[in-house]
């Protein structure tokens, strides 16, 4: 009697996955070892796949500001390393024209005291002269311009500043003259005897500390250069002065010579002026003032670009030069927008450090007439889902060099970014998880195959070429 086959329901002949008998199968240690390794990989793979969809991922996007706020709160808390509280002011000036000096509003003033053990004092006047022309140099063909006679305007030297020259030397003893004055021509050969001593080190002058003085005798043609006598107001000729260097350009920083016109007497005028200063005593740089000051507050400014800056002032009891004064800071915290140090606790890793860039950071001069300025391009930011708002910012800063007669400023320029970045966070769908988690065992698992089924054909090549052999 013949088996009977058993049977089987319809569908069955639609298998997709139909799996080979047993006895047609053989277990290997290196299939052994393949599956180990597969199923390794397929875990490690799953548990990324797992922790990628708990993690929520970021997305910016860039858009037109939507901030309509009319007006920027400015946060900020600055040390003036070498400005007494009771010189320093705060100003505001904004792209609309708006300048508003000696802020107090909102503003606090602390007392601090200088790191170190020496304490501030005040510049003299010769200390203040002798640090400022210390660092004055000159080529070989400029010092020729600058000892030269003002005799003609055809010479071969520029004579096109006469600042220069008053700056170039300690002293410089001029002889104003117009060449058709009968007493500039009697006393021009007195002169000349004068200047040629003066000029070639045999009439040497020393300064209060007998150090020897850069001391220049020259003379002027008044025809020639009317318009510079005129500037020096020389109302007659022949005309004598002692010209000092000063810090005051605009002031009179002459002494006028009325004594009689030989050399013997010019060189006691001389002598006399020259030492009265003390012109070369080894000054250094140092704090003027026995302590700084801590500024911290706010401000509210219009939200267009604009500065913020600390520089000294004056006082009812004290007047100060100011163009001398160090704007030497150190920022402990400045930033945008209401309340940023509470917010940025709440504000994503990548987005807290550049909310305040600048804190805990000095800046400092060590010369007259600089001033370090900052430059902060301030970008608002919005994050979608928990409404905050911040404003990030990039900043760049540099010592500027001033003119002469220039009040030094800590400035702080801003630039208001006309775009938003806007942050949103991501999540995974969980169909999206699933899709992934099995395209990875699956693509796992076959490559494995492959790789067994290789090593498995190389095996057998390799045997049947030793065998031939």
């Amino acid at each position: 009697m013949l088996p009977q086959a058993s049977a089987r329901p319809w569908y069955v002949s639609y298998d997709a996955f139909r799996k080979a008998p047993q006895d047609l199968t053989e277990a290997t240690a290196a299939g052994a070892l393949m599956t180990v390794g597969a199923v390794g990989l397929c875990v490690i793979l799953l548990f990324f796949e797992v922790a990628a969809f708990l993690t929520d991922t970021v997305h910016t996007k860039i858009v037109i500001d939507t901030n309509q706020d009319s007006m920027l709160q400015i946060n900020f808390d600055v040390s003036m390393l070498d400005i007494a509280c009771d010189y320093v002011t705060v100003g505001a000036w904004d792209a609309f024209g708006t300048e508003r000096m000696n802020l107090t509003r909102n503003v606090q003033k602390q007392r601090i005291d200088h790191k170190g053990t020496r304490k501030g004092q005040p510049y003299t006047e010769d200390e203040l002269l002798e640090l400022e022309f210390a660092d004055l140099s000159y080529t070989k063909e400029e010092l020729q311009a600058l000892d030269s006679d003002w005799s003609s305007s055809s010479d071969q030297f520029r004579h096109d500043s006469f600042q220069a020259v008053v700056d170039a030397h300690d002293f410089t003893f001029v002889n104003f003259y117009a060449e058709w004055c009968p007493h500039c021509q009697v006393f021009s050969p007195k002169w000349a005897e004068f200047e040629d001593e003066v000029n070639t080190g045999k009439d040497l002058m020393k300064d209060a500390d007998q150090v020897p003085a850069n001391v220049r005798a020259l003379k002027m043609n008044c025809v020639d250069f009317e318009e510079t006598c005129r500037d020096q107001h020389v109302r007659g000729f022949p005309t004598v002065r002692l010209f000092l260097r000063s810090l005051n350009q605009k002031g009179k920083n002459w002494v006028d010579y009325t004594g009689p016109r030989n050399k013997k007497d010019l060189s006691a005028f001389a002598h006399e002026q020259v030492a009265k200063r003390h012109l070369h005593t080894g000054a250094t740089h140092h704090s003027m003032f026995k302590e700084g000051c801590r500024l911290s507050g706010y401000v509210e400014v219009a939200r267009v670009p604009g500065t913020l800056h600390f520089q000294a002032r004056h006082t009812q009891e004290k007047t100060l030069n100011l163009a001398f004064t160090n704007v030497s800071h150190t920022v402990h915290h400045f930033s945008f927008g209401q309340a940023p140090r509470r917010s940025i606790a709440q504000l994503p890793n990548e987005y807290k450090r550049h909310v305040n860039p600048l804190d805990g950071k000095t800046f400092t001069v060590d010369r007259f007439h600089q001033a370090p300025n900052h430059f902060i391009k301030v970008v608002h930011t919005r994050f979608e889902g928990s409404g905050l708002r911040s404003y990030q910012q990039t900043h760049q800063s540099s010592v500027r060099t001033l003119d002469r007669d220039y009040v030094p400023q800590a400035k702080f320029s801003y630039d208001l970014s006309p775009v938003e970045v806007v942050v949103s966070r991501g999540e995974r769908t969980w169909y999206t998880f699933l899709t992934q988690t099995f395209a990875n065992i699956g693509g796992a698992f076959a490559v494995v195959s492959m790789a067994a089924g290789l090593m498995r054909t190389t095996a057998k090549q390799l045997t049947s070429i030793l065998l031939q052999k």
